[in-house]
Formats: structure tokens, sequence, C-alpha cells
């Protein structure tokens, strides 16, 4: 009895270890690569006895393709390819693959299009010819394309710009006053960031020919990927690919190749807010990389994530819930991240194992054995969550989707379990390098929103009292022999103000412009919280100090002194213009300084069209029209203290009998 105990025992482990060997065969192993005569890529993964199968289609273009003002043109192509089909409703092109249990979908990002349907194994052929026939060519029917305008629409929100959007687009967030974003700035890509996006305007703007063009630019099988993976005979598989998406018409490739610019320098960024945590973002750059350079970031940086949240999430200290560490890609370039949210008073610690581990992987500084363990770790996660079709699927989607990088699908697992310690080494020290890093971090700021706001309405303040200090003059008032108050026609006043308005906000925004591109340049890349902080204490004050300066130019009032005139502006500010410098003291009307060369270096504060307004001219050609409310009464005093000044006057007459002076 015993002897039959021990060999069914050791029955079991043999069972037990040949499941898992076959648990963590490589999933990625033993994809078939197949070429149709249009030139369409085939993957084919044969998977036995699983009861879903995966098919889908990728393609290396997407919304950076959209022109400018028809953006979501490519989402709207992705829409109308499901829904435009001669004789048939979209409800019924919809039905064919709910009603075999079956899930469809597509996606649109900026470089690439994905299409694709999960469906049970036994329904697998009609699947295949219900996505060629998605993807065929389209009438792109014009009523069709007015029913899914609306749809689009509201899945990316469109709707018709009201005034504060427009404010937003014009004036707050012009394309010209924007700073470039990370894409541009790295890649020199251009993106929709750069643009006056307006996505009503522009899905209103598409038309069928549009949608047409778009299609037959772009859609071209020598560019597609069609990717099955599951319980499908290899046979039957080619056989129904051969009888649809190989007839579809094959295009010349457009060409859409952006040359990448690499700026080729270190770059960090360093802010405050108000925040909980530390953010911390590391990026290092690629550009227009190959298959196996592809492959080996995918390696490093699930090598990468798991040696740090070994450290920082499940160490001894708990510096973060997780760091994460994933790769981005976008037309050509591609980017390396760690990012996170650390606790403060463990930052210090956590960006120190970072660099630790980065400089590791740049000196293979692993010992063998932990080398061997990581690799192996990252290697059997990798297997046991990518047996799935949609797992598989979700490769091409998100990385392997431009056949002109991928011709073959790559074998991930083989390629981990190959690597050594020194390949790594040679590629991070070729690319994990500063000239290709951005860092950013984010720190909780150390001043609470209600000491910073005490302490804007502070620094404003005093710049308002520093200001009025260096402006104003004091005057003997005990000399003053008359105050007029200046007096602006009404549509004057609102014209006036309406045109200073405006060139106060644009000259505003055009100051903050200037504040960003050097905030940008110069004090982003500080990490110092007291530096950047009194540069941007020192734009408020300069902001405050040029703002002062609008109501120290509007004239207000007129002083009239035995010496000198005095014109009071609305706030601290005032032009002395002494008696023997009044070339012309006039009473004149509309023609005879509107439309004369009396304009010229002159400030007109009324219009002299009811009535004639005071004209007073100075010897350096610099004149005032205006209008007081005794007009007369002021002429004659300034004729009084001024005799040797030139008059002239519209006026019927001037009083007999000048009042006493005010």
């Amino acid at each position: 009895m015993m002897i039959v105990h021990l060999l069914t025992a050791v029955s079991l482990a043999l069972q037990s270890a040949g499941a898992d060997s076959l648990a963590l065969a490589s999933p990625f192993a033993d994809f078939e690569t197949h070429r149709m005569p249009n030139g369409l890529k085939v993957w084919y993964k044969h998977l036995p006895d699983d009861p879903v199968v995966s098919i889908s289609v990728a393609l290396p273009f997407g919304a950076d393709q959209d022109p400018a003002g028809k953006e979501q043109l490519a989402h709207f192509t992705e829409h109308m390819l499901f829904s435009d089909q001669p004789g048939r409703t979209e409800e019924e092109i919809k039905r064919d693959i709910e009603e075999r249990g079956g899930l469809y979908n597509a996606s649109v990002t900026p470089d690439r299009t994905f299409f694709f349907v999960r469906i049970g194994r036994e329904h697998a052929v009609f699947a295949l010819e219900w996505l060629s026939n998605t993807l065929a060519p389209h009438g792109m029917n014009p009523d069709v394309v007015e029913r899914q305008r609306e749809p689009v629409a509201l899945e990316v929100r469109a709707r018709p710009r009201q005034f504060f959007d427009w404010l937003l687009a014009y004036f707050i967030n012009p394309p010209v006053l924007r700073t470039p974003d990370f894409w541009e700035r790295e890649f020199g890509l251009e993106t929709r960031a750069s643009r006056d996006y307006y996505p009503f305007r522009s899905l209103y703007s598409i038309t069928s020919e549009d949608l047409r063009e778009f299609y037959d630019t772009y859609y071209v099988p020598s560019l597609m990927t069609l990717t099955v993976v599951g319980d499908i005979d290899r046979d039957s598989l080619l056989e129904k690919v051969a009888q649809t998406f190989a007839s579809l018409p094959d295009r010349v490739q457009p060409e859409t190749a952006v040359p990448l610019r690499d700026p080729g320098r270190y770059r960090q960024s360093v802010f405050w807010a108000y925040s909980s945590s530390v953010y911390y973002s590391n990026r290092f750059k690629f550009y227009d990389m190959t298959a196996e350079q592809d492959v080996m970031l995918i390696f490093i940086s699930r090598l990468l994530g798991k040696r740090l949240n070994d450290q920082l999430r499940f160490g001894d200290r708990k510096a973060t819930y997780g760091i994460g560490v994933g790769i981005v890609k976008r037309a050509g370039a591609t980017v390396l991240q760690v990012s996170g949210g650390i606790k403060p008073d463990e930052f210090e610690f956590a960006r120190g194992v970072v660099e630790r581990e980065l400089d590791a992987l740049r000196r293979g500084g692993l010992a063998p054995d932990e080398f061997e363990a990581d690799r192996a770790a990252v290697t059997r996660q990798l297997k046991v969550t990518n047996t799935a079709p949609d797992d598989l699927e979700g490769w091409v989607r998100n990385s392997f989707f431009d056949p002109r990088v991928h011709d073959d699908f790559p074998d991930l697992a083989g390629a981990f379990e190959a690597y050594t310690q020194e390949e790594v080494q040679a590629f991070a020290r070729q690319y994990l390098v500063p000239e290709r890093q951005v860092l950013t971090i984010i720190r909780p700021h150390p001043i609470t929103q209600g000491v910073l706001s005490i302490f804007i309405a502070v620094i404003a303040w005093l710049t308002v009292r520093f200001t009025g200090a260096r402006l104003i003059r004091p005057l003997d008032m005990t000399r003053i022999r008359y105050v007029a108050r200046l007096r602006l026609p009404g549509l004057y006043r609102v014209v006036a103000l309406a045109v200073l308005a405006a060139l106060v906000a644009v000259s505003g925004r055009l100051l903050i412009y200037v504040f960003q591109l050097a905030a940008d340049t110069i004090l982003v890349p500080l990490d110092s919280f007291v530096v950047q902080w009194l540069a941007y204490g020192g734009m408020l004050v300069a902001s405050v100090f040029l703002l002062v300066q609008v109501p120290a130019r509007l004239p207000r009032k007129l002083l009239v002194f035995d010496d000198r005139i005095l014109i009071k502006y609305l706030s601290f500010r005032s032009t002395p213009i002494h008696v023997p410098e009044l070339q012309e003291i006039s009473l004149l009307r509309f023609p005879e300084v509107w439309l004369s060369r009396r304009l010229w270096k002159c400030v007109p504060l009324s219009f002299g069209l009811f009535a004639p307004a005071v004209y007073l001219k100075r010897q350096d050609g610099w004149g005032y029209f205006f209008s007081v409310r005794e007009k007369d009464e002021l002429v004659h005093l300034l004729k009084q203290i001024a005799p040797a000044a030139h008059t002239s006057s519209s006026s019927s007459a001037e009083p007999d009998n000048p009042a006493a002076p005010a």
C-alpha cells in the first residue's frame, strides 16, 4: 500500500510539473506571419481549445493626420466604417456580431487606429468576413454622414462656442501665444495643442469627400496588420483572408514620416502645487526605434518597475503606493516614463533609489544571481498575464501596431529569457542618459492658500503705494486760481474706455506670455522655492506697477496757477505746462482740430461738434483739446496769466465780467 501511495505521489508531481511547464510556455511564441498579395500582413496564433477568438486590424495612422480645421476626421472615418454599408442599417450591422455573442469596437489615438472583434470560435470565420466588409472601401453616403455627425459630436462633447469659449480661444489661450507642448518641444511633432481646435466647427465642416479622401489615403492594406488569435484552423483562416482582406485594393503608402528633432539636452522642471504628495516623472526619449530596441525597452520597463516597487512600495520604507514604469509612443517617438506620487518626507530617499537603479542598469551593477532572479520573475509574470486572446491583442494595439517597425510578432518572453545583463547595460548606457532625460517634479506648496493670498494682497498694496509715492509731487495749493473737471462726451467715454480696455487686455496678455517664456526657460528648471517665488513676486510687482500707469495716464482735471497749468490725471500723476510754454489758447470746433494738422501731437478729449472746446498748444507742438463746464471763463483766465499766447476763438463772444477764480 505504501508503494502505491508513493507511485501516486510521484505521478501527480510529474503531472503538476508538466502542467506548470505547459502553462509557462511563451504565449508570444509560434506566431505566424503571412503576407497577402496586396501587402496586408497577417499575424496568426493558434490557441487550441480556447473558446474565444480575437480578430483585430491595426493601422499606424490616427488623429495626427487630421488636417487643420478638419480635426476628428480620422475619428469620423472610423464611425463611418461601422455604419455605411449599402442596403444595411447600422443596427443590422451591429446585430450580426452581437447576436452571435461577440463584441466589437474601434479606437483612434494620435498615431494609430485599431479595430477588433472578439467572438466565439465557432463564429470566427464569419467575424473575419464581417470585419473585412467593415474595412472595405465605402462610398461615404451623405445621408449616413449626416446621421453619424451627431454621435461623433456627442462623443467628443462638441458644441458651439459661446462668449467665454471665444475669449479663451482667441485671447486667454490663442495658438500664437502657446508654449510648445512636450511632443513638439522634445520631438518636433506638431500636435493639436498648437492649433485653434474647435471640434464643433471641424465636425460640421467635414464632407463625404473628405471622408473618402482620408480613407483612400490612409487605409492602405500594406500598412494594415490583421491579427487573429484563438482556436481557428490555419487553412480555413488563410482561405477566408484570401477571399476578404486580400481583395482590398492596394494603394501607394502615404508620405507621412515626420523627421523627429532631438534637442540633445537634459531638461528639468520643478513646480509647487497644493497636493498631498510629490509627483515625480522621469522620462527618457527614443527616436525612430527598431523592433529589437522596442523589445529591449519593454524588458527594461518591466525589470525597472519590479525593482522600484520592491523597494519603494513593498520595502521597509513605504515611500509610495506605487511607482509606474511605462512606455508611451507617438509617430516614431517613444518615451520611457518612471512616475508616481511619493510621500514628501520620503521623496529624497525615493529619488535616490530611482537614480541608483538607473545607474545600476547603465553599469551592469546588479549581482548575477539578483539579475537572474528578477529576469525570471518578470518573464514568468509576462507569461502568466498574457495567455488569453485579448491579452495578445492588446500588445498589437499598444506596441506592435506599426508594420514598418515590427514585421514579425516579437516573442517577448523568449527575448526576456535570453537577455544578458551585458546587453541591458549596453542599451542603457547608450539611451538612458541625461541628454535624453526630461525630469518633472511637482512638490507640495509650503505656504497655505490663505497665507499666500495675504502675501499677494500685501505685495499689490505696497506696489501701489510705492508707485504713488514715485509719481506724486507736492503742490502748494494756496496759490491755485482755478480748478476745472474735464468733461468727456458720453460716446467718447464709451469708445475710449472700450479701446483702452482692449489695449490693456492685449498688453496684459502679451506681458503674461513674456512671463511664461521667462518662467519656462529660466525659472522652472530651478529647484528652489525661494528663487522661483521671489521671481514670481517680481512679476506681480511689475504687473501691478504697469497697471497703475493706466489711470495715471487718463486726464481728469485742470489746475490753474499763476505760473503754470497742471493736467491732473485719474491717479497720482500730473503734467505741468509752464506759462512761457503756452503758444496758443483757443476755443475751436470739430473741423478746426479733428480735420486739421492740429490733431497731430494733440490729446483730443472732446469732439467740439455742438459747442467749441478749449484748445491749448505748447511750444513743443503738443496740444490738448478738451471741454469744461465754463469754457469762456477758463479761456479768459488763461489769457490773463499767459497774455503772450496766440488766441483765436470760434465762440460768438467772450464774457465782459469774468467770474472770480474757483
